[in-house]
């Protein structure tokens, strides 16, 4: 059983890795520089808490982030909604809302991420490069401005058969910055293949053609590179949840995402994850129609805390 269970996994596996492997290759090397960043921060404390370890286990709202394909799976109504402060006075707002569509045989999904930094100080300098001064002496503040990005996107999941599901969302992107702005669209796709009761196999490519143009006091376009996400999940016993994710972004390394989901209670869940080679730590709890979660995680610009929570009804 166990043999023919791997001959199934295997060669999805390493089609899947040599798909993500080329989305990092040639034609869109160079190009991993930082725009739209925060499109890879993560919108969910549950699989943040799982170290992001979520393309393959995709099923709840969140799926219309980590991959798309698992919006097909999901049956009833959900709202889902996180917020963070984060280090350096950043913030990060995901909301969304999902709704089975019977007569298009499908799921759709609609989701907002806003990123951002308020109350900016604007100040300026003289034509010696100083600073200009205020009456007192102080560095002048002329106005406050905000460096705000927007993702809107659409997510359509459906459920082929069984073990096949497949999706994709299309996303409205911007971003403004003092009296500049930037618009423009990407697009999502993902597929996931149950294997059998216990597991499951995701693939995700994000940010297909996806750039922002510029406006105002610049003109550029900035190209948001191409991230591939290879992954699997194993249900080991009824209450312990696995999973593994392979990423590639561009010309940047691999990344390995390894997490672990076990519940205590039918509403109690722990949950540990490594996401290239950063810890993380979470749990939720769960009562009748909703679900509260949390996590803690490294990153680059210090550790960090998530609390997300949704309604499925």
């Amino acid at each position: 059983m166990r043999s023919d269970i791997l001959k199934k996994v295997i060669p999805v596996i390493a089609l899947a890795l040599l798909i993500v492997a080329a989305t990092g290759s040639g034609a869109i090397a160079g190009s991993a520089g930082g725009a739209a960043a925060y499109l890879k921060m993560g919108v969910s404390a549950r699989a943040l808490g799982m170290g992001e370890a979520f393309s393959a286990v995709a099923d709840d709202a969140s799926a219309a982030y980590y991959n798309p394909a698992g919006i097909g799976t999901l049956e009833k109504r959900e709202f889902h909604t996180m917020h963070a402060m984060l280090s350096l006075d950043r913030k990060l707002d995901f909301a969304n809302y999902v709704m089975p569509d019977p007569k298009r045989k499908g799921v759709w999904a609609f989701s907002w991420t806003r990123f951002g930094v308020d109350e900016i100080p604007e100040t300026r300098v003289d034509g010696l490069g100083n600073p200009v001064l205020d009456a007192n002496g102080n560095v002048r503040i002329f106005s406050y401005f905000s460096d705000v990005e927007n993702n809107y996107s659409l997510t359509f999941g459906r459920k082929i058969n069984p073990k096949r599901s497949y999706g994709g969302s299309l996303k409205l992107l911007s971003h403004s910055l003092f009296d500049a702005s930037a618009k423009g669209f990407g697009l999502d796709l993902g597929g996931r293949y149950k294997t059998d009761e216990k597991t499951h196999i995701g693939l995700v490519l994000k940010n297909l053609g996806a750039s922002l143009k510029w406006s105002g006091s610049s003109t550029v376009t900035d190209t948001i590179p191409v991230t591939g996400v290879a992954g699997i999940s194993y249900q080991w016993k009824p209450k312990v949840l696995t999973a593994l994710d392979l990423e590639k972004t561009a010309n940047e390394d691999f990344k390995v995402k390894f997490g672990v989901e076990g519940k205590v209670s039918e509403n109690i869940a722990l949950r540990a994850g490594v996401n290239n080679k950063k810890l993380a730590v979470g749990a939720g709890f769960s009562s009748r129609e909703w679900h509260f979660d949390y996590a803690f995680y490294d990153e680059e610009l210090g550790s960090n805390q998530r609390i997300s929570a949704g309604r499925r009804f």
